[in-house]
C-alpha cells in the first residue's frame, strides 16, 4: 500500500491526458466495432439491417478504419502526432455534423440523423477540450 499523499488537485496535463484517452477509447471502440462487425454497428446505430445493400458493409468498414486510426493516433508517443490527430478529428467530426444536418434537411430519418449529430458533437467537444488543455500546458 502506498504511503504517498494523494494530491489535492490533478495537473492540467493529467486532465488533458484523461480527456484525450476518453476520446481515443470511444473512437477506437466505434472504429473497431464498425470494422469487425459492420452489421452489429448498423443495428447499434439504429440503421436496421445491412441486407438491403451489401455495399453498406464496405462503407461501414471504411468509417471504422478512419475512427480506429484517429483513436490510436491520439495515443501516439509524439506530441505533434497526438495534436495533429486531435485537430484532424475535430475537422472530420465537424464535417460529419454538416453532412448529417444536410441529410436531415433533405429528408433523412430525424432520430438516426440526430444520433449521428450528437455523437460527432461529443467527439468535437472532447477534441476541442483536449486541444485547449494541451495549449494551456504549453503556456504554463
Amino acid at each position: 500500500m502506498s504511503t504517498e499523499p494523494v494530491p489535492a488537485s490533478r495537473s492540467r496535463m493529467e486532465r488533458t491526458t484523461d480527456t484525450a484517452l476518453v476520446l481515443s477509447g470511444l473512437r477506437s471502440m466505434v472504429g473497431a466495432l464498425s470494422w469487425a462487425a459492420p452489421g452489429t454497428t448498423w443495428r447499434t446505430f439504429g440503421l436496421g439491417s445491412m441486407q438491403r445493400d451489401p455495399r453498406a458493409a464496405l462503407v461501414t468498414r471504411l468509417f471504422g478504419a478512419r475512427e480506429l486510426a484517429l483513436g490510436l493516433a491520439v495515443q501516439h508517443p509524439d506530441k505533434t502526432v497526438r495534436r495533429t490527430a486531435l485537430q484532424a478529428g475535430v475537422v472530420i467530426d465537424a464535417a460529419d455534423i454538416t453532412v448529417s444536418l444536410v441529410a436531415l434537411k433533405r429528408g433523412a430519418p430525424k432520430a438516426i440523423t440526430l444520433t449521428f449529430v450528437a455523437g460527432a458533437s461529443l467527439f468535437v467537444a472532447l477534441g476541442l477540450t483536449a486541444l485547449a488543455r494541451d495549449a494551456e500546458d504549453t503556456t504554463d
